[in-house]
């Protein structure tokens, strides 16, 4: 019996380091098609309204999904930003994945 719980034991690590592999091999994957986004500052971004399930009354499904645009203002580490509206002085620290570029001047 105890040969037998010894190599249930081994069994459990094989068990453990091929799921540690399996994963690597899925975030090596994921990583390759996920873009990074990096906005300097001075660029033009959209801001997306949160919460997403909120709509309005009066325009219903086709409610607007974003908001700006806004300047990027400041740039943090992590991932995050300042960012101002355009005709306003109130600025708000944001995280970068609820932003996005603003194509119609400036490229990001």
């Amino acid at each position: 019996m105890y040969d037998e719980l010894i190599s249930l034991d081994e069994e459990r690590l094989i068990a453990v380091q091929n799921l540690v592999q399996q994963k690597e091999k899925v975030e090596r994957a994921y990583n390759k098609r996920v873009k990074i986004q990096r906005f300097r500052v001075g660029d033009l971004v959209l801001k997306v309204i949160l919460p997403i399930d909120q709509k309005s009354r009066y325009l219903g499904k086709w409610s607007y999904n974003w908001d700006g645009p806004f300047i990027v203002e400041e740039v943090y580490s992590n991932n995050a930003y300042v960012i101002r509206e355009l005709n306003s002085n109130a600025s708000k620290v944001i995280n970068g994945k609820y932003l996005k570029c603003f194509h119609k001047r400036v490229g990001c």
